[in-house]
Order: C-alpha cells, then sequence, then structure tokens
C-alpha cells in the first residue's frame, strides 16, 4: 500500500526531505523548538475549538448561557475550554520565545527577511483571532472589549467611521457584532492563519535549500 500510494504521491520523499533528514543548522538548540511547539499548540486550538463550536450558540441572549453550558453540562466541556483558553494563552508564549529566537540569532536578515515578515503578519493574524474568541462568551468584559477596541478604527483618517461601523455590523455592539466576530473567529481568520503557517514553511524550506546550494 504505501509502494502504491509513493508512486502517485511523494510521501516518503517529503517525509525524509523535509522532517527526518531536514537540513539544520549546527548550532541547533532548545530555542529552536518553539517553532514546532506553535504547530503543536495550533493543532490544539484548531480540535478544541471544533469541538466547542458544537455546544456553542453565537447568539446575544444564548452565547454566554451557551458557555455556562459547555462549562457545566456537557462532558468534559470545562476541560476542552480551558485547553482552549490556555492554548490561546500558551500560543503567545511559545510565539514571543520564537520571535526573541529569531531577534538573538539574527533571523530577521538575509536571506531570511521574507521569512520573518511573513511571521510577523502571521503574528497580526493570531492577534486578531484573539481578539475575535475573547469577544465570544459575551459578558460584560467581552462586550466593553468589543466596544472599546473597534472604536480604535474610528482614529484612522477619512475611512475610520466606516471601518468600525462595518467591524460592529451596526452602529454600536450588538448582537450582530458577536455574530460577526464568531464568523471571523471560526472561518475566515483561521483560514488565513493556515495559510500563513504554509506560505511560513515553505519560506523556510526554501532558505535551508539556498543556504545548502
Amino acid at each position: 500500500m504505501l509502494n502504491w500510494i509513493n508512486d502517485r504521491y511523494p510521501l516518503s520523499w517529503f517525509w525524509k526531505r523535509h522532517l527526518t533528514e531536514y537540513y539544520a543548522p549546527k548550532n541547533f538548540n532548545f530555542w529552536y523548538y518553539f517553532g514546532s511547539f506553535s504547530l503543536l499548540v495550533l493543532l490544539n486550538q484548531i480540535i478544541t475549538g471544533i469541538w466547542l463550536t458544537m455546544e456553542y450558540t453565537p447568539t446575544a441572549d444564548l452565547a454566554f448561557a451557551s458557555v455556562d453550558h459547555i462549562m457545566r453540562e456537557v462532558r468534559y466541556g470545562w476541560l476542552l475550554r480551558y485547553l482552549h483558553s490556555t492554548g490561546a494563552s500558551a500560543f503567545f508564549i511559545v510565539i514571543y520565545l520564537h520571535m526573541y529566537r529569531g531577534l538573538i540569532y539574527g533571523s530577521f536578515k538575509r536571506p531570511r527577511e521574507l521569512i520573518w515578515l511573513i511571521g510577523m503578519t502571521l503574528y497580526m493574524a493570531l492577534l486578531a483571532e484573539a481578539f475575535t474568541g475573547y469577544v465570544l462568551p459575551w459578558g460584560q468584559m467581552s462586550f466593553w472589549a468589543a466596544s472599546v477596541i473597534t472604536s480604535f478604527a474610528s482614529a484612522i483618517p477619512y475611512i475610520g467611521k466606516t471601518l468600525m461601523i462595518w467591524l460592529r455590523g451596526d452602529y454600536n455592539v450588538s448582537g450582530v457584532t458577536l455574530h460577526r466576530f464568531f464568523s471571523l473567529h471560526v472561518i475566515a481568520i483561521p483560514l488565513v492563519i493556515l495559510g500563513l503557517v504554509f506560505v511560513h514553511l515553505v519560506a523556510l524550506i526554501f532558505e535551508r535549500v539556498w543556504i545548502t546550494q
């Protein structure tokens, strides 16, 4: 079966070339682990997020009650929610350490400038993902966080007011805002993050090939 797959899809070649026999620097140490750790945390966020979405209701009337339902009535729902919320904090800890390694080792310099820029774009997408997720419980802190942060857009000249209304989906933060943030959190921004992760890894592989040549 494996030979049949390899004849039609380069699975073993990819595994050896980019995983088991992947080129690594001589000074490889603990600081280089955090890129892989971030992929592990991303996998945790995706899996726990899917299961939480099954029980969550993105409406102003039922959002908070559905979170309480997950915590109290869903089997191991409390564990799933804590894995997701704690995983979000762990994500940023790992990413900050990964960025720190890039700074102390000069990974933002040639020929790695594009890898660094893609990584920073990915970081901004993670900030947006974290904010939209923070709003979803729809408690007092979530509501006012959405009000304050979306109002920052109004400071942008000319388009600020229009952009703020687009973010909220209304003139004020409302149930429409919650539903919009839910759509961004579970569909739009994760697709952007996965796309950027793929591009980031491709740029990393290309950089390794460039060095070896």
